[in-house]
Parts: structure tokens; sequence; C-alpha cells
């Protein structure tokens, strides 16, 4: 061997021990930083609030907002030792933070006519700018924490575990074996203090809906599903669909199903035969599972419950998807939204500005359509920004997510979903959804793993 190529291979190894060295150094550097980042996602195991602080029910914390403190103090502490975020988080966060700003300006322009109006629109408008700051900052700082093949194994171990235990609290609420009344035990009850909380408890749908430990809206409860399923597809090693994943998948059908979220369930549906597309003889598999398992679970339950019979029953529910012609399927949001139609009519100026960030309870209720209530409140301004924002992020996950891109068709598949609920709308039924969203998407911008590919983000 040459003296020059020794000379090579010599630098070669320094460079290599030396990249090591730093690696090593700046994962160290970013423990807690990831570990905050492993809290949040536990967090959305129990998206119930655990204590009863504040001046509303709306605010009352839950664990995604200890979680949501823990990340911004850990990033404010070790600002100087993380790695910068890629291209792609940083296009994303500069269109949160316009959309912020136009958002304070929206409700501010509400609060210029709201003294003919309740102060609720004002409450409400305060809210929604205090979680959109939160999701912000929660997309921001998972943008920063660096991804290496040992954190991604212990992110999706973690995810796994999460999403298992949320479809397994739908079941056992389902069908009663833990009653509601167990999981909101610790909340205060009267419907002046606690709201849709107050209710929670006292269902009666075979002794207790099959919301588990999501929340009182069985729309939540049902993307938090479907979000959770795309994230572990998504932190799989090499981001294909494993035996194990079709289990999961037949899991969480069965858990829309009873959450009875009728668009839920069909989001869920249309997510998982896209995934069994790619690979038919898992779609044949999960037909034995599936079969196997309802077989097993109506012959369990026949002395007590039977899920095909009776007026509003589970399945005469999720059957009307079948008829969506049938306007007595969309149980009154036609109607809602033909009055929500009107009242723009009425004030043609509503249409371009809306009423103002805040402002739809105060002209009635929510549109139960995201685009409608977007306009509602921003006006048709404020949908074509949210067309922007998500024009670009389908267009950088298309462009920087690895594999089979499960966090860009989960994207695609919860806006058909918003058709007839406020999925991507910081309302307090969807809690903190969009948050977990926003960080789902900077994990799948972050696509490089040190060690295994060049690097999109560099040290500060």
């Amino acid at each position: 061997m040459s003296a020059s190529n020794i000379d090579s291979t010599s630098n070669n190894l320094i460079h290599c021990q030396t990249a090591n060295s730093a690696l090593s150094l700046l994962i160290q550097r970013t423990k807690w930083l990831f570990l905050a980042l492993c809290f949040y996602l536990i967090s959305q195991g129990f998206t119930i609030p655990i204590l009863a602080l504040g001046p509303s029910w709306a605010i009352w914390p839950t664990l995604s907002d200890f979680a949501t403190a823990c990340l911004i103090l850990m990033l404010l502490l070790n600002f100087q030792k993380t790695p910068a975020p890629s291209k792609a988080s940083w296009s994303i966060f500069f269109v949160l933070i316009f959309i912020c700003v136009g958002c304070i300006l929206s409700f501010t322009w509400n609060l210029t006519w709201l003294s003919s109006q309740s102060a609720k629109g004002s409450s409400f408008g305060i809210f929604q700018i205090y979680r959109l700051f939160q999701f912000v900052c929660i997309f921001w700082v998972t943008a920063h924490i660096p991804l290496t093949t040992k954190r991604i194994t212990v992110l999706r171990q973690i995810v796994n575990t999460i999403l298992i235990f949320v479809c397994a609290g739908i079941i056992l609420t389902y069908f009663s074996i833990v009653p509601l009344s167990t999981i909101t035990g610790h909340l205060p009850q009267g419907a002046g203090i606690a709201g849709p909380w107050n209710s929670y408890a006292s269902l009666e749908r075979f002794g207790g809906r099959g919301w588990g430990t999501i929340g009182y809206n069985h729309a939540y409860v049902s993307a938090q599903v479907i979000l959770l399923l795309s994230l572990k597809i998504h932190l799989n090693s090499k981001q294909k669909l494993l035996f194990f994943d079709n289990i999961l998948l037949v899991l969480s059908i069965v858990a829309c199903f009873l959450s009875e979220s009728r668009a839920g369930l069909a989001t869920m549906i249309f997510y998982a035969i896209f995934f069994w597309f790619q690979k038919p003889i898992y779609a044949i598999v999960a037909a034995v599972i599936a079969g196997t398992t309802a077989t097993t679970a109506i012959f369990i339950s026949s002395s007590s419950i039977n899920l095909t019979s009776g007026e509003g029953s589970t399945v005469e529910r999720q059957l009307a998807l079948l008829n969506p012609n049938n306007s007595e399927n969309l149980s009154g949001r036609d109607e809602i939204w033909t009055e929500r139609m009107s009242l723009l009519d009425k004030e043609p100026l509503l249409w371009f500005f809306g009423g103002g960030f805040g402002s739809a309870i105060d002209s009635g209720s929510n549109a139960h359509m995201l685009y409608l209530h977007i306009i509602i409140e921003t006006g048709l301004i404020g949908l074509l920004i949210f067309a922007f924002l998500f024009y670009k992020i389908l267009s950088l996950l298309y462009e920087y997510e690895q594999g089979t891109k499960p966090v860009f068709w989960v994207t695609i598949a919860l806006l058909f979903s918003s058709m007839t609920q406020e999925t991507f709308y910081p309302t307090p039924a969807f809690g903190h959804f969009i948050g977990f969203y926003l960080c789902c998407l900077a994990l799948a911008l972050n696509s490089y793993r040190f060690g295994e590919t060049s690097p999109q983000v560099a040290p500060n």
C-alpha cells in the first residue's frame, strides 16, 4: 500500500472518529429534550383533564399540557446545543407563524363589533389563540430534536404501546368493563362547571360509549387512533407494513367502529385499504383476524349486549356509510350547514373576512364542517391561507417523507374527514389533536437519521 493511500485511510478514520464523537456529544446534550418528546407521545394515551384548574373546563390541564411545557422548557435550556431544523420544517414554521398573526388580527376584528354580542366569542378567541401558540411550539421543538436509529426504536415502542392502550380503552368503555365514570371521577360535576365533562360519565349506551381515555367527542377519538397508527407505521425501520401492523390496523378499525364516528370509520378503512393494496396477502390475513375477532366479541357479549339490533345501534349507525345520499344520516348537519350559509349570505362581508377568530359561538353552533367553519370565523381569506398551508405540508411530505409516506396519506384522509367535522381547528372538542399532528409532521420532515444518511440538518 502506498504512503498516499495510508494517509488517506488515516484521515478517513480520524474524520469518522471526530464525527462519531460530535454525534455522541449532540445526543447526550439533547437527552432531556428527547425525554420530553417521549413524555408528550405518552400523554396522547390519556387526553382527559387531570386537574380542574383554571377559569374554564376548556383549559383544565391535561398530561399533554404538562408535556408541552416540558418541551418548551427543555428547548429554552438547551437551545444552543440542538441542531437546526430542516429547511422543510423552517418553511412550515414560517407559515404557522403567519397564520397565528392572522388569527390574532382576526380576533381583534371580532372585538371591534363584539359590544353588541355576548362575551363567549371573546373567550373562545383567547382560548383558540392559546392553543395555537401551544401547537406551534410543539412543532418547533420537535423539529429541533435529533433522531438516531435507537431513538426511533424507542419512539416506535412508545407509540405501539399507546395505540394499544387507546384502542383497549375504547373497547373496555364501550362494553362497560371500565365505566366512563371511573375515568372522569376526579373531575367536579355540574353543567356550569364541567361543561361537556358533566355528561361524559352518564352517557347511556350499553352503560357507556366507546370513547375511552381520549375525550367527549367521538370524532376526536377516532382521529386520535388513526394518527397514532400512521405515526407507528412511519416509525417502522423500513417504513413498510409489517405483519404486526396488520393486527394493529384491524384493532384500529374495531376501535373506530366502536367510537361510533362514521367519518372516522370511513377514514380508517380508506387508510387501511391503501396499505393492504400494496400487499394483498395482508388483506386476507387481516380479514381472517377481523372475522375471528368480531365473531368472538359478539359471542362473548351476546348474553348482555346486541350490537346489531335496537334503535340507534352501533351497526345501524355505521351502516349509514353505505347510503351517504340520505340526509337523515347526517345527524342534522345539513340543517346546520344551511343555517350557517344563510348567515353568511345575510352579511356578504363575512364571506371575505369572517366574523372574527372565535366568533362562531356568538351566531350559533360550530359548522360541523372544517372548511365552512373557517369561512365563518376568518372568511375566504382564511380558507385560502389554510389551503396554502396544507398544500405546503403535502408537498414537503411527498418530497421528504420516506417509505410508504404514511403521514402524507393520513393527512389527505383527515382532510376528507373534515367535511363533517372540525378536525384541524383549535376547538375544545379536539383537545391536543392539532398539536399531536404537528408533532408527527415534524418527525416526518426530520427524515434524517443520524449515522444512516446524509444530514438535512446541522448542529448550531
